[in-house]
């Protein structure tokens, strides 16, 4: 009797709602299995590549990839700006008009990418990376080698990752959960290939991990253009500047906000290469992506409702944009709950699965904790504001946060803080984040948003 209540109450999970709903419950249910499995193999990864390459190269790689992920900006924020204006257009069912936005996406992409590709490769060979990278332990050509041929697969991957916006246009935020997979699946075997045939070599190992993604997203672009997203794959007839400017004119806007986001989410890194060394970049990376689980867990959760919030909205849906934000709230609680327990076990769980490699401290677990707490709570409202192109209240916080994070994590760090001198940071700035953008949310779906909060 029990089996039969506990499957007829999955069903009705299933089931149950509209046809909005279902497809976030479908999508959601797909996400949760196919990034676990992810997360699952991320954690694998971890220790044979430390047993690979070792302590302090591994953290020279983790700093590289740090460095490399400051280039995604240059998209000019036309990723986010054709996951919007697709939507609407799909919304619309005008094929035409989303057919001239993806065209002219990959178009405007291509160019890019082949350009900052050129620039980039004459920069770097008159940079020394080995102050970059606060690390005499390779020579600087070798750096300049291994970034370079890292670089090449990121400007690859600049272009075919546009397939990622327009599939989460399509609500189908699935399927790049099943190609992400897919591609970590490939990352592991040829790691555990290196490491049967070959003796430790960062070179080797940055050549896997740069390829990994673009061959699965080479493939995957191939086989969807010819099969279900036939109807709507770019073509040159379909290029038009002048009608995608709505595009542009919006992605300017997202790119204003990722380039501030960069700075204040994805500077960490560098800042503990720089203040600390490489070694510690180590300690502090696998720190993060231990913490980061339950937070990511929340993201996989909140990933499917971006497009449904902009469909709700559009159509206003209040009462159901409530309903969801409240469901996602209680998620919200257990993975609060979930996070505590992480730090109460984390020496259980570091100890099997690193080993002695690595010491964490547990200050910086605590930290670490607070920061993905607050910061997920801000998440849920951040994602619903970004899903209808409310974006002020957002870039005004970020531009603050972009010009006080390098002096206010100086100033823990001089104070003998150490490594959570970048997370004290970075707790502060959720803090804001979350406040404000809870408050902007309730102005907006109570009616009552005047002035800036209405932009």
């Amino acid at each position: 009797m029990k089996e039969k209540i506990s499957l007829n109450t999955i069903m009705h999970f299933f089931t149950k709602g509209n046809e909005r709903t279902l497809r976030a419950k479908k999508n959601i249910s797909v996400s949760f299995l196919c990034k676990g499995a992810t997360m699952l193999i991320n954690f694998m990864i971890v220790p044979i590549t430390l047993g690979y390459i070792g302590k302090v190269e591994y953290g020279i790689w983790m700093t590289i990839s740090a460095f490399i992920q400051w280039f995604t900006f240059f998209d000019i924020g036309l990723g986010n700006g054709l996951r919007n204006k697709l939507s609407e257009a799909l919304a619309k069912n005008n094929i035409k008009e989303a057919r001239v936005y993806i065209s002219s996406a990959y178009f405007i992409i291509i160019g890019i990418a082949v350009s900052i590709f050129l620039i980039f490769l004459f920069s770097a060979s008159f940079i020394s990376w080995n102050k970059v990278l606060n690390t005499n332990l390779l020579p600087n050509r070798e750096l300049f080698s291994i970034v370079v041929i890292v670089f090449f697969f990121f400007s690859i991957g600049f272009i075919l990752n546009l397939l990622t916006s327009i599939l989460h246009s399509l609500q189908r935020n699935a399927l790049n959960d099943i190609i992400n997979l897919i591609a970590q699946l490939l990352g592991l075997f040829l790691i555990c290939f290196l490491v049967k045939t070959t003796h430790g070599s960062l070179y080797y190992l940055c050549l896997v991990y740069g390829s990994k993604t673009v061959i699965v997203m080479l493939f995957a672009s191939i086989f969807l253009y010819s099969s279900s997203l036939k109807h709507i794959r770019p073509q040159r007839k379909f290029v038009n500047i002048k009608k995608a400017m709505p595009l542009i004119k919006l992605g300017l806007i997202f790119f204003y906000g990722q380039v501030l986001y960069l700075i204040v989410n994805q500077t960490s890194i560098i800042l503990v290469a720089q203040f600390f060394g490489p070694e510690d970049v180590t300690v502090f990376s696998i720190a993060l992506r231990y913490m980061s689980i339950f937070p990511m867990v929340f993201l996989m959760f909140l990933t499917p409702f971006l497009t449904a919030f902009t469909e709700a909205y559009t159509k206003n849906e209040n009462d159901w944009i409530k309903s969801t934000i409240r469901r996602i709230n209680q998620i919200w609680l257990l993975i609060s709950l979930g996070t505590i327990i992480m730090v109460l076990i984390y020496k259980i769980i570091f100890k099997f699965w690193i080993g002695n490699q690595i010491d964490v401290p547990v200050s910086l677990i605590i930290c670490l904790a607070i920061s993905g707490i607050i910061g997920s709570w801000g998440a849920t409202f951040s994602l619903f504001l970004n899903s209808i192109g409310k974006l002020r209240i957002q870039l005004y916080l970020l531009t603050l946060q972009s010009i006080l994070l390098i002096p206010l994590s100086y100033m823990f760090y001089s104070i003998g803080l150490d490594l959570i001198s970048i997370i004290l940071t970075q707790i502060t700035f959720n803090i804001l984040n979350a406040y404000f953008m809870t408050v902007q949310y309730h102005k907006l779906i109570g009616q009552k948003a005047i002035g800036i909060w209405s932009k």
